[in-house]
């Protein structure tokens, strides 16, 4: 091969290496600046399609089962409408405990979902790769 020929040998990635908490701070801190006012981090990761897929990831029967205690109360109420109470659960809950996002008030509650929980490290390296564009392994 001469200096003129391009190198036919794909770059392989570089990895950064990161402890469990590491990555989700970082996650954390993207969801974080991602969610609004009325949408906690499900709703978002429902429209982006990351992670757990938030409510999307649940069929309209588990997602009534799981958040039951609200929609027992509204039995009348759309999918559309409880994603938006259960959203405002979540940001009030993250307020009122200090949460940054809705993962964290999961991690503990256990209402929708669990949280961090639900993603292994290779999900999390995944999801860190798609929301940042870097590679990462999680020790």
């Amino acid at each position: 091969m001469t200096d003129m020929e391009p190198d036919p040998s794909p770059a392989l990635p570089v990895f950064e290496r990161l402890s469990r908490p590491q990555a989700i701070e970082e996650i954390r801190k993207i969801l974080g600046t991602l969610q609004t006012e009325d949408r906690c981090a499900c709703a978002i990761a429902s429209g982006y399609g990351f992670f757990c897929h938030g409510f999307d990831g649940l069929s309209d029967t588990e997602f009534r089962r799981r958040v039951s205690w609200i929609a027992a109360k509204r039995p009348r109420a759309t999918r559309e409408e409880l994603e938006e109470l259960v959203s405002q659960y979540h940001l009030g809950k993250q307020q009122a405990t200090g949460a940054a996002v809705c993962c964290d008030v999961e991690t503990r509650e256990h209402c929708a979902c669990d949280g961090w929980n639900s993603f292994d490290n290779k999900t999390l390296e995944e999801q860190y790769l798609k929301l940042t564009g870097r590679h990462v392994r999680i020790e």
